[in-house]
C-alpha cells in the first residue's frame, strides 16, 4: 500500500517544492539546470513557472506514471522516456520565458465625462500617488536676478516673484518658442537599474494584489450593497482584513525586490533626448442656435486649449497629461543639453494643426448650435526635450529591454524597433526668458505684482507702461470722468467698425442689431450714430461665474455713455486702492470683442434672424480700428460676488476635449 502511494506522493511533493521555489528563489539561468529539473520532476517545473492548472495536472500525471513504472514494474526505460519528455518540455518553457515582457505604462485616455471614483481599497496603493490632479502647471525654472534662488515660473505668466528674497520681476521674452528640457532624474547605470527594479517590483505587487486583495475588495463592495446579488454567497469581510491583506502584499513585494536586486544585471545603458511640441492658447467662440425653449439665441464662450505631440518620427510614448510638465529647465546651459538628442522631424506647423483640430471639437455654448465661429489665440509654444533611457540586462536569468522615462523614473515599456540612439546633442537653443527688475521706466517706482499683467499702472507717477520686445513703452489711457467709490476696471475701447463678410462697414450698434433679420424697423430713416464697444481688458476664470461677470459688465458700462477724461492719475490725484490689473492684450481683446458683441442682440432682434445674415453680419465680421485703454469705476456690489473669478485658472482642457465631437 505504501509503495502504491509513493508515485503520486512524489508528484505532489514536486509541485509543492516548485510553488515554494516560485515564491522564494529565482529561476535558474542555465537551460541545462531547468531541463534536468524537468527530467526529475515535471510538476516542480510547472509550478515554478506558474503554468496553468491543466498543464500542471498533466505534468503530475506523467511523473506519477513514470515513477510508478519504476516502483511497480522496474521499467527504467519507461521512466527514462517520460523523463526525456519532461526535460524537453522544461527546456521549451525556459526558452519561451527567457525574455521578460515589458508591459507598457498604463496611460488613461482622457475623457469628456468623469466617472465616479472607485473606493480607495479598490485601487492598489502603489497606483494612488499616480492619480495626480490634472491641473496645468507648465513651469520654467529661472534664477532670480537679485539673489540667484530658483524661481518656478509658469510660462504664461508675465511677472515673477522670488519666494526667497521677495523681489518682483517682469518677464521679457525674446523668442516666441520656449526651448526647455525635462530634468533628468537618472544620471547613472545604477539609477537606471533602480528604476527597472521598481518597475518589476510594481508588476509583482499588482500580480499578488489581484490574487490576494482584489477578491476581498469585491466581497466588501457586495456587503455595501454595490453588488447585492453576491451578498448571500460571500461571507462578511471587515475593512481591516482588506487593509491587512494589502499590507501583506506590499511587504511581499518589498521582500521580492530585495532578493531580485542581487540578481539584476545591467549590460547596457544609453541616454537620449526626444523633442515634443507643446502649445496652448485661448479659444474664443460665438454661436447661433436655439435655447432649451426653442428660442433663437446668440452666445459666446471662452476656453483654454492645450496640446502636445512628438516632434520626432520615432514611435515614442506621448507626453501624456500636461501636468507632466511640472518643472522644466531652459535647455540652454542645462546639464541635459550635452545628452544626444533625436532630430526634430515635425515642424511647428504640426502643433498648429493639432491645436486647430482641438478648437473644432470645442462646443461649450449652452445652445443647440446652428452656426458657429471659433478663433484660437496662441499663447505658449514650446519645444520640450524629454529624457529617455534604454536599459538592457538580465533579471533572474531572463533578459529584458526597458524604456525608462528620465523625468518620472518609470518604465514605459520596451524601446521602439525604429529607435536609433543618436550621437549628436542639440546644436542650438534659444535663450530663456529674461527677468527684468519690476521698476517703472519713467519714475523708478515699484510696479505692483500681478502674474498675468500686460500693462502696468505705476502707483507712483500714474503712467501705464508695457514691456514689449525687451523695451518699455508708455501706453496712453483715459479714465472715467465720474469718480465713484467702487473698484476701477480696465477696458479696451474700440470704435465700432465691424466689417461684414460682404465688405459692408457697420458703425452703428443699433443698426447692427436691428438689421440682423434683414429689415430696419427701428433705425430706418435716422442717421447713423458711430459708437464704441468696451471690451474688458482683464481675464476671468473660465467658469459660469466669469461669463456672468462679463454679462453684468456689458449691462453696466456698455449701454451707458459715460464721459471720459483725458488726464491720467498722478501723485496729486492717485488711483484708488482697488484697481483690477490689465491682463488681456489689445490684439486678443479684438478677437474677444468680436464674440463679446453677441450680448448686444436681444430676443426681439433674433426672433426673425436668418442664419445667412447672422453668418454675414456677425459670425463672419471683423472688428477694425485701434483701441484705447480706459479705466472705469463700477459699483462694488457688481464686482464683489465675482472676486474669485478674477484671474485665470488653467484646467487640463485637453483631458476634457479628447474624444469630444464638434456640434454642428
Amino acid at each position: 500500500m505504501i509503495r502504491f502511494l509513493l508515485a503520486p506522493l512524489a508528484a505532489l511533493l514536486g509541485a509543492w517544492a516548485g510553488r515554494e521555489l516560485a515564491r522564494r528563489r529565482p529561476r535558474p539561468s542555465h537551460p541545462g539546470a531547468v531541463a534536468f529539473a524537468g527530467f526529475l520532476s515535471p510538476p516542480l517545473v510547472g509550478a515554478w513557472f506558474g503554468r496553468p492548472f491543466i498543464e500542471q495536472a498533466v505534468a503530475a500525471t506523467a511523473a506519477t506514471v513514470g515513477y510508478g513504472a519504476v516502483l511497480f514494474g522496474g521499467d527504467i526505460q519507461l521512466w527514462f522516456a517520460f523523463g526525456l519528455v519532461g526535460a524537453a518540455w522544461a527546456g521549451g518553457l525556459h526558452l519561451f520565458s527567457n525574455r521578460v515582457a515589458m508591459p507598457p505604462a498604463a496611460t488613461p485616455r482622457p475623457s469628456v465625462t468623469t466617472a465616479a471614483a472607485p473606493p480607495a481599497a479598490a485601487v492598489p496603493a502603489d497606483d494612488r500617488d499616480a492619480r495626480a490632479e490634472q491641473e496645468f502647471a507648465f513651469r520654467l525654472q529661472l534664477p532670480c536676478p537679485t539673489c540667484g534662488a530658483a524661481i518656478a515660473l509658469p510660462v504664461y505668466h508675465r511677472m515673477a516673484r522670488c519666494d526667497y528674497c521677495g523681489s518682483v520681476h517682469v518677464v521679457s521674452r525674446g523668442d516666441q518658442t520656449v526651448h526647455a528640457v525635462v530634468p533628468d532624474s537618472i544620471d547613472s547605470a545604477g539609477a537606471a537599474a533602480a528604476a527597472v527594479l521598481r518597475h518589476f517590483r510594481h508588476v509583482h505587487y499588482l500580480r499578488r494584489y489581484d490574487q490576494v486583495v482584489r477578491p476581498l475588495v469585491v466581497q466588501a463592495e457586495a456587503e455595501r450593497g454595490e453588488n447585492p446579488g453576491l451578498d448571500v454567497l460571500l461571507p462578511r469581510r471587515e475593512p481591516a482584513l482588506v487593509a491587512a491583506a494589502e499590507a501583506r502584499v506590499r511587504r511581499e513585494a518589498d521582500e521580492w525586490a530585495a532578493r531580485a536586486a542581487r540578481r539584476l544585471h545591467v549590460r547596457r545603458w544609453q541616454r537620449l533626448l526626444a523633442p515634443y511640441w507643446h502649445g496652448s492658447g485661448t479659444l474664443y467662440q460665438a454661436g447661433f442656435g436655439r435655447g432649451a425653449a426653442g428660442e433663437k439665441r446668440l452666445e459666446f464662450a471662452v476656453a483654454t486649449i492645450e496640446a502636445s505631440l512628438p516632434a520626432t518620427d520615432v514611435a515614442l510614448p506621448g507626453m501624456g497629461f500636461l501636468s507632466y510638465l511640472r518643472l522644466l529647465r531652459p535647455l540652454l546651459g542645462s546639464s541635459e543639453s550635452a545628452v544626444p538628442a533625436l532630430p526634430v522631424d515635425r515642424p511647428a506647423a504640426a502643433l498648429d494643426r493639432r491645436l486647430d483640430e482641438l478648437s473644432q471639437r470645442t462646443a461649450d455654448l449652452s445652445i443647440r448650435t446652428i452656426a458657429r465661429r471659433a478663433t484660437l489665440v496662441p499663447e505658449v509654444r514650446a519645444l520640450v526635450y524629454r529624457p529617455w533611457h534604454v536599459v538592457e540586462g538580465e533579471l533572474e536569468g531572463a533578459s529584458f529591454r526597458a524604456l525608462v522615462d528620465g523625468g518620472t523614473g518609470k518604465v514605459e515599456g520596451e524601446p521602439p524597433r525604429n529607435l536609433v540612439i543618436p550621437t549628436v546633442a542639440v546644436h542650438a537653443a534659444e535663450p530663456p526668458p529674461a527677468l527684468v527688475p519690476s521698476r517703472c521706466p519713467e519714475c523708478g517706482g515699484a510696479l505692483a505684482f500681478a502674474p498675468d499683467v500686460v500693462a502696468h499702472l505705476c502707483r507712483t507717477c500714474g503712467r501705464v507702461v508695457a514691456l514689449e520686445g525687451g523695451r518699455w513703452r508708455a501706453i496712453p489711457y483715459r479714465r472715467g470722468a465720474d469718480r465713484g467709490n467702487g473698484p476701477l476696471l480696465p477696458f479696451w475701447r474700440f470704435p465700432l467698425r465691424l466689417r461684414t463678410a460682404t465688405g459692408t462697414l457697420i458703425v452703428d450698434l443699433d443698426r447692427l442689431t436691428d438689421g440682423i433679420d434683414g429689415t430696419l424697423d427701428r433705425t430706418d430713416g435716422r442717421p447713423e450714430r458711430p459708437g464704441h464697444v468696451l471690451v474688458p481688458a482683464f481675464r476671468t476664470r473660465l467658469t459660469r461665474a466669469g461669463v456672468r461677470l462679463y454679462r453684468h459688465l456689458w449691462q453696466a458700462v456698455q449701454e451707458s455713455h459715460r464721459p471720459l477724461g483725458d488726464e491720467r492719475f498722478s501723485p496729486a490725484d492717485p488711483a484708488p486702492a482697488d484697481v483690477v490689473a490689465v491682463t488681456l492684450p489689445a490684439d486678443e481683446a479684438r478677437v474677444f470683442g468680436r464674440v463679446y458683441l453677441a450680448l448686444a442682440f436681444s430676443t426681439r432682434d433674433l426672433a426673425r434672424a436668418q442664419v445667412a445674415l447672422v453668418r454675414e453680419r456677425f459670425l463672419g465680421a471683423e472688428l477694425e480700428g485701434a483701441p484705447e485703454l480706459v479705466f472705469l469705476t463700477v459699483p462694488g456690489s457688481l464686482l464683489e460676488p465675482y472676486r474669485a473669478a478674477l484671474g485665470r485658472a488653467r484646467p487640463a482642457a485637453l483631458s476634457r476635449l479628447e474624444g469630444e465631437q464638434p456640434i454642428h
